[in-house]
């Protein structure tokens, strides 16, 4: 049976949707309006899903899950692992189809996402969803996703058991016939399930709402108000309709937590029937079988659900949902459109207040020791990591977004008696990574934008940043033997937060190496492209670089290792069409990395196969004993004069090296990329 995911899961899913939703905003200007209406139903997903974290959150002490059968929780599980599903196709659909872009301005360079010609001139045509459907169809899976979501926070709001049965067995199961479709029967099971869940909520399209007081929540009110900003949207997957109130026989219930600490009154409003409470130990509501919303004969996915279910019962005279009808003194109300549409920044799935969220939710202060050399730290509750994430985040675009198992960071052991011994500092395990742009306004309201590496630990013990130097490119390092190990190797400021954005910070240390380790290699490269500024089109493995010489002299020469167990690594270069290759070099030979083009026409290389596991590059002009890294350019150089220029020629340069890879596949991998690299042949400016 299928595990329910956990309420960290959910939240760091919510995350996941809000980050493609922020990816889908990339290139607005051109972008094409399915673009905006799915970025519209994926904000509202991660929503839903904030929601429904909030409601079991709240719940943890008498949750109605853990008291239902095994058929009621693998229906729970379905529902959240099908959304799931759904936001990982997407997410590695937008990392594929997506490239940065790199900008040079002024105060040092700008990154920004954008989709590419491809995907603009052929989206309509496109598979995006792991069941061949179009963006239609993904914009309505979304939908039925954040529909089906709202429903479940529902009936876990209102504590019924019964309720809880009702509604999500129909809907797994309608779900389960989504993924196991016929071709072009996509759309139709996808409406079939929307359909089931609008009739459930009583004929308009489900919303849920947070809960403010724990301490309230046997007490449930249906607030019926649609001139409140969260009037439900109507259904994207049926024609829009009049402005005015439907006349569907039932409304959608929303659950609303009482404003009031002591009594609940419930009072009339203005232009809407009376709102019901329920108390503690009541039957949950139902619907009379006469006032069957007639989405009801519109399903074949209906006929699963029995009459017995829509109809009272002993058990539920006491209380029955209210049914919009006319009225001759209450004038009908406009309902407003609504979409699922969020500001810049997803709002906090719990009250932003940490004293009257701590005292609502039962939390109490305690103190833990965490790492990272930090005595002790108060243990951050969700909502504290939400209000310091929505800080942070403010006025800032996150570049990369990855899930990582382990971020350390080294510092000197002793420099004055113990030189060149170092100790490595464990930070987190198990956290979230994320680069993250910010600008941030300064005394005298000057404006900086700074750009920095974060780490978040899952216990919400450790906010981690790591301060990334501008205008200085960096080169990240990949370890040979751990290829999801990405190192930066620069001086960086690293800081401890505490739970506050903006606080003084627990520490303050400086380092010139961090080690980020993620959960996967993909994750790994995004994080180098970003920090590169380039994009990683290959890494191989090589046991060993040696330098050759040309002519007789080659022949009787001694083999000079440049580098071993390093990675060669290819770049495709943003600011030109060039294509990098580079290998870092062995700390006996020099510092910095061996870097050449590999489709340069004005200096080629020639690259050729030797057999077994080994191939020889001829045609570089490398110095042995220059002291950069071999990334600037010569014509980008200051002071680039006819005197240095002599002096370049007395000079030692490297003009070939033979490259033994781990195995032949990797030998072959490489030699099919540079084919078909050099296919395409530009003048590139030569390196120094």
């Amino acid at each position: 049976m299928a595990t329910i995911p956990s309420i960290g899961d959910i939240l760091m899913l919510s995350q996941v949707a809000w980050k493609i939703g922020r990816a889908f905003t990339a290139g607005r200007k051109s972008a094409p309006t399915e673009f905006v209406d799915v970025e519209k139903e994926v904000n509202g997903l991660a929503k839903s899903l904030k929601l429904l974290a909030e409601t079991l959150f709240g719940d943890v002490d008498d949750s109605i899950i853990t008291r239902a059968d095994e058929r009621t929780k693998a229906a729970v599980a379905t529902i959240l692992l099908s959304c799931e599903r759904t936001l990982k196709d997407l997410e590695s659909l937008v990392e594929q189809y997506q490239i940065i872009k790199k900008t040079r301005t002024t105060g040092g360079f700008s990154i920004e996402r954008s989709w590419s010609d491809l995907v603009i001139s052929e989206y309509r045509t496109m598979i995006w969803t792991r069941d061949d459907g179009n963006i239609d169809d993904l914009r309505h899976m979304l939908h039925m996703h954040s529909s089906t979501i709202a429903l479940t926070g529902q009936a876990l709001q209102r504590k019924s058991l019964g309720r809880l049965e009702q509604i999500v067995q129909p809907l797994a199961e309608g779900i389960d016939d989504i993924h196991d479709h016929g071709m072009g029967e996509l759309g139709r099971k996808i409406q079939e399930v929307h359909q089931v869940a609008v009739t459930f909520a009583g004929g308009t399209t489900p919303t849920l709402r947070p809960q403010k007081d724990k301490r309230l929540s046997h007490i449930s009110a249906l607030d019926l108000d649609t001139s409140k900003e969260d009037t439900p949207a109507s259904s994207p997957l049926q024609p829009a309709k009049n402005s005015y109130v439907a006349q569907t026989p039932l409304e959608t219930p929303e659950l609303v937590a009482s404003e009031t600490s002591s009594v609940y009154s419930a009072q009339r409003r203005p232009g809407n029937p009376p709102a019901y409470t329920s108390t503690p130990g009541s039957a949950e509501p139902s619907v009379s079988s006469t006032q069957t919303s007639p989405l009801l004969s519109r399903s074949p996915m209906l006929s699963r659900v029995t009459p017995s279910q829509y109809s009272n019962s002993p058990q539920d005279t006491n209380q029955s949902l209210p049914v919009q009808g006319k009225s001759e003194d209450l004038p009908h109300r406009p309902r407003v459109p609504h979409a699922f549409s969020l500001p810049p920044l997803p709002p906090p799935a719990l009250p932003t207040d940490p004293e009257t969220s701590s005292r609502s939710l039962g939390w109490q202060e305690t103190v833990s020791p965490i790492r990272g050399g930090v005595e002790q730290e108060e243990i951050s509750t969700i909502i504290q990591q939400e209000d310091f994430e929505k800080s942070l985040f403010r006025n800032a675009a996150i570049l990369s977004d990855g899930r990582g198992i382990r971020v350390e960071y080294t510092l000197p052991v002793d420099e004055i008696y113990r030189p060149g011994e170092f100790e490595v500092v464990e930070v987190a395990r198990d956290c979230r990574i994320c680069v993250v742009r910010k600008r941030e306004t300064g005394p005298g309201k000057k404006v900086t934008l700074t750009t920095s590496a974060w780490a978040f630990s899952n216990d919400r013990t450790v906010r981690f940043q790591a301060t990334l130097p501008d205008g200085q490119e960096i080169v990240p390092y990949t370890s040979y033997f751990s290829p999801e190990k990405v190192s930066v190797t620069v001086e960086t400021d690293i800081k401890l937060h505490d739970v506050r954005y903006g606080s003084p910070p627990l520490k303050e240390a400086r380092t010139n190496w961090v080690n980020y380790v993620f959960d996967d290699i993909s994750g790994a490269n995004v994080f180098q492209n970003v920090l590169m500024g380039r994009k990683l089109l290959g890494s191989y493995q090589t046991e060993g670089t040696y330098r050759i010489h040309e002519g007789l002299s080659g022949v009787l020469a001694y083999q000079e290792m440049i580098c071993a167990m390093e990675n060669l690594r290819l770049w495709e270069d943003e600011d030109s069409p060039g294509v990098l290759a580079m290998v870092h070099y062995s700390a006996r030979f020099r510092e910095g990395y061996l870097t050449f083009y590999l489709n340069s026409s004005v200096s080629p290389v020639r690259v050729k196969d030797e057999g077994d596991r080994t191939v020889k590059i001829k045609g570089l002009k490398i110095p042995v004993d220059g002291s950069n890294s071999g990334l600037q350019r010569k014509d980008s150089v200051s002071g680039a004069t006819q005197h240095g220029k002599k002096s370049n020629d007395n000079k030692k340069w490297v003009m070939g090296v033979k490259v033994e890879f781990r195995s032949e596949a990797e030998k072959m991998a490489f030699l099919a990329m540079v084919r078909d690299v050099q296919r395409t042949m530009v003048p590139l400016p030569e390196l120094c």
